[in-house]
């Protein structure tokens, strides 16, 4: 059953079609003639789609209320692809296609030519912008393995790059996230500003594939250290009138993670364990709400600085918030942490849309509103919910394997020589050169470990890399999910698939993402913008849409290798339906 509010916006959307059509005349809302002067993508990080409807009343009417009224809301849209997780979701939403195409297939993969793992924008030949700092712990950020970032790896233009072609490069691009992949592979090619933050210093940082220097207006952000202003305050609940436990679940739940030394109820404390500063207060900063907050200021910097839909070539901005990710995986969906960041969110947003109002006009821009990825329950909470659930240990699952194929196909004859030279859920790298040696077909030594892995439990189905190539049949909705996000020369040999309501992890506590299940693919979308068609829409759509809804807005051809289409009576002529 449709909640209240979704049936007022329904009489809205009715409304304002019979007055668009009074006299039978049409009226055409063709965007091409409003063409905006400002283009936003907002991300948020691991926002699932039912979020926005589970917790619909809880929302003010200026923040995702705002785009759900005045905009159109897709609520039943999913990435079409397996494996989803932050890069390829970042990647698909503005190059408009899926991992096979773009070849993004997850934040890390094995790559055989150097025989080590790579990460989506890790780069060795190019450097931190300023260099490195060299004290601190490792934090999310691929960056911290490798020297710096690029998009590199990203083969295929996104709506970025359409902007500077259509005009001869004079639209600017602005990205910033505090992951370095959420900046990097929605700004293209040639940005002109792409910022991400080191974790370890609380600054915000890019690479001498953009640039040699940071402009003056970071420099100037990062010189008063904004990020420092949470030091030693607590992470409290942001309405205290809501009934927390009611709108999610209790607060102490013991498969919860306790995150950076903030504990597993309120309130969470933001020193890192420690009287001073240090790159653990700046982990718990990303591991809480206020995180987002600073990326807010930095956007209102740039838009100010750069003076951002004030010329007549139109402008990009991409914002990715990064902090609800980490929050997710902690404490998981049900959890009063995500109501509160997702609470939060919506006064981020609020704040957002005022700024763009004041600073580029009320019609002066188009926005759409998405997430790279959803996420899993807690398999304990599922189990309390009367659903088959649970953990699978990577490490043990390795091993295992490696002492199957052993048993079918012969010990290698050397200690450091393995059967499965890598292996990181979804997909197992087998030792191609080995099989080789022992005169075996790839396809017989896969077809083996698929059937080995369909006996393990938790495991749903797996498929390998010769059965992928040859074809998979057309009723396998899964494997059509596999076979977007299997590119040749990146993808491993056999692809696992979990059953729903498993984890791959070898962690006890919180949860994580990655499967082809509604729970991880399903995000919201939300367009609002000069010729944006008021409605709710709840026909299939998937995110790599706003590829084709950015560019539409921009009146330019959506990227080269996008599939996804425009969706139908987002814009263009309403007419009265014929009696």
């Amino acid at each position: 059953m449709k909640s209240k509010p979704r049936k007022i916006l329904g009489l809205v959307t009715l409304a304002a079609f019979l007055a668009l059509t009074c006299c039978g005349r049409p009226v055409d809302l063709d965007c091409s003639t409003t063409k905006p002067r400002l283009v936003v993508l907002v991300v948020f990080d691991q926002m699932r789609g039912d979020y926005l409807t589970r917790w619909e009343t809880l929302f003010t009417d200026k923040g995702f209320r705002r785009l759900m009224k005045d905009g159109a809301w897709f609520d039943n849209c999913h990435y079409p692809y397996a494996h989803s997780v932050t890069g390829p979701g970042h990647a698909s939403m503005l190059t408009g296609c899926s991992p096979d195409k773009h070849g993004i297939v997850g934040n890390e993969w094995f790559d055989r030519v150097t025989g080590k793992e790579v990460g989506c924008v890790s780069s060795n030949r190019y450097e931190r912008v300023p260099p490195e700092s060299k004290a601190g712990l490792k934090s999310d950020s691929s960056t911290d393995k490798w020297k710096s970032a690029s998009p590199e790896w990203l083969l295929t233009p996104t709506v970025a790059d359409v902007l500077k072609d259509a005009t001869g490069g004079k639209g600017r691009v602005v990205s910033l996230s505090f992951k370095d992949r959420s900046a990097i592979l929605p700004a293209g090619r040639h940005p002109d500003s792409c910022y991400w933050l080191d974790i370890r210093a609380g600054t915000f940082v890019t690479s001498t594939y953009y640039r040699d220097r940071l402009e003056p207006w970071v420099a100037d952000f990062n010189s008063r250290k904004p990020a420092d202003q949470w030091f030693g305050h607590d992470w409290l609940r942001f309405r205290p009138d809501v009934d927390y436990a009611a709108s999610s679940g209790p607060d102490d739940v013991k498969a919860e993670g306790v995150g950076i030394f903030q504990g597993r109820t309120f309130p969470h404390q933001l020193t890192g364990g420690n009287k001073k500063l240090s790159t653990l207060y700046y982990l718990a900063l990303y591991n809480s709400p206020f995180g987002n907050e600073l990326l807010l200021d930095l956007a209102k910097r740039a838009i100010d600085t750069l003076e951002l839909g004030k010329k007549n070539d139109p402008d990009f901005l991409c914002l990715s918030f990064s902090c609800n990710d980490p929050i997710g995986h902690c404490w998981g969906p049900d959890s009063q942490e995500v109501l509160d960041v997702t609470l939060r969110s919506d006064q981020v947003l609020a704040e957002l849309l005022e700024y763009l109002d004041s600073k580029a006009g009320k019609n002066g821009y188009t926005l759409a509103l998405s997430a790279d990825h959803g996420v899993g329950p807690l398999p304990e909470v599922s189990l309390q919910h009367g659903k088959q659930a649970g953990r699978v240990d990577p490490t043990v699952l390795s091993k295992d394997a490696e002492k199957f194929l052993e048993r079918s196909f012969g010990k290698t004859g050397e200690e450091k020589t393995r059967w499965i030279v890598d292996a990181a859920y979804p997909w197992i790298y087998l030792n191609q050169e080995l099989i080789q040696e022992r005169g075996l077909e790839q396809a017989e030594v896969e077809d083996a470990l698929v059937r080995w892995l369909k006996q393990q439990p938790g495991f749903l189905t797996a498929y390998g890399r010769t059965q992928i190539l040859r074809g998979l049949p057309e009723n396998d909705a899964v494997g059509a999910k596999v076979r977007r996000s299997f590119f040749v020369e990146r993808s491993g040999d056999v692809e696992a698939v979990l059953k729903p309501y498993y984890l791959c992890t070898s962690k006890l506590t919180g949860t994580h993402h990655g499967t082809p299940h509604d729970y991880d693919t399903h995000v919201p979308l939300l367009v609002y913008g000069p010729g944006v068609v008021p409605g709710v829409h709840s026909e299939p759509v998937t995110p790599q849409a706003i590829a084709a809804i950015l560019s539409k807005a921009l009146d330019a051809p959506a990227p080269e290798g996008a599939e996804a289409g425009l969706p139908e009576g987002l814009f263009g002529t309403l007419r009265q339906s014929a009696r």
